[in-house]
């Protein structure tokens, strides 16, 4: 991969020592250390913004079932909090894995989602 311009950035006191001493510890030089620590900014931003997409893609679809649900005479309370409703054996360790794979971040947005849809996130039972 051929690099283009060169360009001079101003850092913070210590800044550079800090980054010196990470790129060090990874064995590569500075410049390369922070074009990497640019390119996987980047790469987590598109993330993060695809995320949010996805999670306004799912609010919309959650509001357009709720809305035809609602015409149908039906209590949208009692689709929003069904009676107790035993999960199988599949459905809990599908939701496992998944909780298990997903950061932080996605699930303190997916929780945000809930909440604002007013549906109360599957905690299983207590006991």
């Amino acid at each position: 991969m051929a690099l283009s311009d060169s360009i001079k950035v101003r850092l913070r006191e210590g800044q550079a020592l800090v980054y010196a001493a990470q790129a060090e510890q990874r064995g590569v030089g500075i410049a390369a250390f922070i074009r990497d620590r640019l390119d996987q900014t980047d790469r987590v931003e598109e993330e993060l913004a695809s995320i949010r997409a996805a999670m306004i893609d799912m609010g919309e679809t959650l509001d357009e079932l709720r809305d035809q649900f609602a015409g149908t005479g039906n209590s949208a309370s009692a689709q929003v909090q069904p009676e107790l409703v035993i999960p199988n054996a599949a459905q809990v360790e599908t939701l496992m894995l998944l909780r298990a794979i997903a950061s932080p971040e996605k699930t303190r947005m997916i929780r945000a989602e809930l909440d604002r849809q007013g549906i109360e996130p599957w905690r299983g039972e207590v006991r």
